[in-house]
């Protein structure tokens, strides 16, 4: 979209944020250029309307790589024209291509050693599950670089659920559940594959959870930063 203000011409959008990762959101984009002129607080997500002003189109520069363009196009049609057909009788090559001779291969000695076969072979080291707190996870994800969090990283916390009243699916297809933060001033969301899983949970359950950083996309924008469930632990 495009606007106008004090005779500045604007390029507006309105991108998606995880609720309660807005800042993290508006950082990125204000590094880019942009300036956030509105912000929307949903339930899951918010909207950021976002602008910056639109460069001026180089009328005079155009204008005269274009006419460069036509020249050079003169160009080479001219030469084509010239040189066309030179090489149009020339004879393909008859030298007749020599194979390569076969390789020996030696046998091996009975005193050679074998190599190992894949079965033998060590296995890949399993992921490292981090173990926090909920209110350290959310602090991380706030923080304008995610606190150093990578795609695919996987954390271990025990919380308190709350805000049941909220829980449902989201606009990412997932059910999505609330753990309190901060004695409820705030909440981490996190991302359950169906709402099964979440049977018997209620507010005030204590559940230890294993979540992982997994990127989801919506509206054409993917982002990373959402927490998906990989296993939970209902605790006495």
């Amino acid at each position: 979209m495009t606007t106008e203000d004090d005779g500045l011409k604007y390029e507006t959008h309105t991108v998606k944020a995880v609720r309660g990762m807005e800042s993290r959101t508006a950082a990125k984009w204000e590094s880019q250029g942009w300036e956030v002129v509105d912000q929307r607080i949903g339930r899951i997500s918010s909207e950021l309307t976002i602008r910056r002003p639109k460069p001026k189109t180089p009328w005079k520069l155009l204008a005269g790589l274009g006419g460069f363009i036509v020249v050079l196009f003169g160009i080479i049609i001219v030469m084509n024209l010239v040189t066309g057909g030179e090489n149009a009788d020339a004879e393909p090559s008859s030298t007749p291509t020599r194979s390569a001779p076969a390789e020996t291969r030696a046998e091996p000695s009975e005193t050679s050693p074998t190599a190992p076969s894949p079965s033998e072979t060590a296995p890949a080291a399993s992921v490292n599950v981090v173990d926090t707190t909920p209110e350290e996870l959310l602090d991380r994800l706030n923080s304008v670089a995610m606190g150093g969090i990578q795609i695919g990283d996987e954390f271990r916390f025990t919380g308190e659920l709350s805000g049941s009243e909220y829980w449902f699916v989201g606009a990412t297809g997932d059910f999505v559940v609330h753990v309190g933060v901060r004695d409820g001033a705030d909440d981490l969301q996190v991302l359950l594959a169906n709402e099964s899983a979440a049977a018997g949970w209620t507010d005030g359950t204590h559940v230890e959870m294993v979540v992982e950083n997994v990127e989801k996309t919506l509206n054409g924008e993917t982002t990373d930063g959402w927490l998906q469930l990989v296993s939970a632990t209902v605790l006495p």
